[in-house]
């Protein structure tokens, strides 16, 4: 499986290895231990929730709402580091190269993960599962392992450039937090552009008003 990032909108086999590759990464970075009653040889760790896995799939195909939401985190708690690393977006123009669009739905940006899923899951990276957790409640986890740490670790080092999306998921990670797929989305929403996007029609970039926030931040901040 190879991944090349890149901006993108047409599918075929290449993108379909490239959307699992990006999914094998939040999955893997963003999961927790495993209780131990629930952890094997084969998996130790969980990600929990589809939707939780969509939003933050969304921030890596727009890096540019990334570095919005990024310069949020900045002007709420004072991390220098969310300014360098908006900032780091547009210097390797990423708005431009990275961003693989998406089609606002009446729940906002979603893709099936499906075609994703089966991939990993065919090649032992990934088990997806639908777990009781309640009378009428039913929650989507993905459990991951050794294998899947592996398989990231070997591809990076085969291909460093890959190494971008473990930086993006991270930097995504930074504002998700422990967060539920329904939070992050209301955080999606909080974008004119996003909210105002109709239906059926593909969420627009807004690399220019984030670059020109960007600047007013950094023209404004103490030497």
């Amino acid at each position: 499986m190879s991944g090349e990032p890149g901006a993108h909108d047409s599918g075929g086999r290449g993108s379909a290895f490239r959307d699992a590759l990006r999914l094998l990464f939040i999955l893997v970075r963003g999961s927790v231990p495993l209780p131990p009653d629930r952890t094997t040889d084969e998996h130790d760790m969980v990600f929990i929730g589809e939707k939780r896995a969509q939003a933050i799939d969304f921030w890596m195909r727009y890096p540019d709402y990334l570095a919005d939401d990024l310069l949020d985190l900045y002007e709420e708690s004072g991390d220098e580091t969310a300014v360098a690393a908006a900032r780091r977006i547009f210097e390797d123009d990423e708005p431009e190269v990275r961003t693989v669009r998406m089609i606002r739905w009446r729940r906002g940006a979603y893709e099936d993960l499906q075609d994703s899923l089966a991939i990993l899951h065919y090649r032992g990276l990934v088990a997806p599962m639908r777990r009781e957790i309640g009378p009428d409640a039913i929650r989507y986890e993905f459990l991951v392992g050794p294998k899947a740490r592996g398989f990231l670790d070997e591809a990076v080092a085969d291909q460093p450039v890959l190494a971008w999306y473990e930086r993006q998921v991270d930097l995504a990670l930074k504002i998700a937090t422990t967060r539920s797929g329904s939070a992050l989305k209301d955080i999606h929403y909080e974008h004119p552009e996003y909210t105002s996007t109709p239906h059926g029609t593909v969420i627009p970039s807004i690399r220019q008003r984030v670059l020109a926030r960007l600047r007013t931040i950094e023209i404004g901040r103490p030497e």
